[in-house]
């Protein structure tokens, strides 16, 4: 009998990773895809994703499970993750997979996450052992960790903190980073066809810019971050392709913005609430340069040697590629970013760079694993204990 594996997508930006893997879970002659959409993907202000997943996949296949968030404050994220948690919960009591699977960080994951432990349902967890200072995802990914009963770390580095938290390293794997999978098995645009299909000339000075909210930040804070970011843009030669941030507290406030100067400057700024996948890495392929403070910087830009302005903390703690420049959000501090992104002599530097997030093979690696895992006795795999590393004697004193 084949093993039903639950996927939980919670918004676009996971929905593009996991693409590749929820591809090959469905052509697997072992498995038995059990999609999910939750979060942003059902709401009509991020753009309805769901729809998108529905023209992909087989629809007997696909659940949804409502998170309602109707503002972006504290309490209606709680509120959502309180009602993600029924729904999750009848879901896997109706459907009784054999394996969760997991991206990330995201508080929609909290809901889910829960109701599988209470259930007795192993969870694989990917990209765990990161780290995001400045934001409440770190208590959520370490949490999810110590939740799950597989790990499926995006390097070397992130597998040993993972061991370091107490799992057993038998249970870890460093497989890479799915996004560089994409790069990889996806047919990108020509840029011809990018610059016909966006109406923006990817000939002339381009940036890519998705910039989220800093959730351990207060409101006015991440208000005056976007404005310093977008005089710093307004100012510069670049023509600015914006996305829309993701669905955490601030992010009507970030929204509103965005949205305002590309109203106000529609010579310098264009507004798009979902590129998807293809588009989105087409575009990174031909931009001039990246900036903003989302995670694809740091992992899938290195893989085009992108140039990358890295506003804030949001990304600190994650290894670096030598194409990632770090500022302070402030417009004098992001302008004198952007000048040395475009500068002859940084361009150089970098034209030679490999990712460090693998070759583009973790979606097979993982499936591999997941094929050959025993799941018949949940019991052993969810009784995990405490891996306990090696430390001083005198500490027991």
């Amino acid at each position: 009998m084949n093993k039903k594996i639950m996927v939980v997508t919670t918004g676009r930006a996971d929905y593009g990773l996991l693409y590749p893997l929820i591809q090959k879970i469905e052509s697997s002659k072992l498995l038995d895809l059990k999609l999910v959409a939750t979060g942003s993907h059902l709401s009509k202000f991020h753009g309805e994703t769901v729809k998108l997943i529905e023209q992909s996949h087989d629809a007997k296949h696909l659940y949804k499970v409502a998170m309602t968030q109707e503002e972006d404050t504290e309490g209606s994220i709680c509120y959502s993750i309180a009602q993600g948690l029924r729904g999750f919960s009848e879901l896997i009591n109706t459907t009784s997979p054999d394996l969760l699977v997991v991206l990330g960080d995201r508080y929609e994951l909290i809901s889910v996450c829960v109701a599988a432990v209470i259930h007795k349902i192993p969870i694989a967890h990917i990209h765990g052992g990161e780290l995001s200072f400045g934001q409440i995802d770190d208590s959520i990914r370490h949490s999810i960790t110590k939740m799950s009963s597989f790990h499926f770390a995006s390097m070397e580095g992130y597998a040993n903190r993972i061991v370091q938290m107490g799992e057993n390293p038998s249970t870890v794997f460093s497989v890479g980073a799915l996004g560089v999978d994409n790069i990889k098995s996806l047919s990108l645009m020509e840029k011809d066809e990018l610059t016909n299909h966006l109406d923006i000339d990817f000939n002339e000075n381009i940036a890519l810019m998705t910039f989220h909210p800093v959730t351990l930040d207060s409101y006015e804070s991440a208000n005056n971050q976007i404005i310093e970011l977008l005089k710093a843009l307004k100012n510069s030669s670049l023509l600015t392709l914006m996305t829309m941030p993701n669905a955490d507290t601030a992010n009507i406030s970030i929204y509103k913005e965005i949205k305002a100067f590309s109203k106000k400057y529609p010579e310098k700024f264009r507004l798009t609430k979902n590129l998807g996948q293809r588009v989105y890495l087409s575009s990174m392929k031909y931009a001039t340069l990246m900036i903003g403070n989302s995670s694809s910087g740091i992992i899938e830009a290195a893989s085009f040697q992108l140039p990358v302005v890295n506003i804030g903390d949001r990304q600190a703690g994650r290894f670096r590629s030598k194409n990632i420049i770090d500022c302070a959000c402030s417009q004098e501090e992001i302008e004198k970013a952007i000048k040395k992104a475009l500068s002859t002599e940084f361009l150089n530097k970098i034209n030679d760079i490999k990712s460090p997030y693998g070759e583009g093979d973790t979606s097979k690696e993982i499936i591999e694993i997941i094929e050959n895992l025993n799941l018949e006795k949940k019991s052993e795999i969810l009784k995990k204990g405490f891996y306990d590393l090696e430390y001083d004697s005198h500490l027991e004193d």
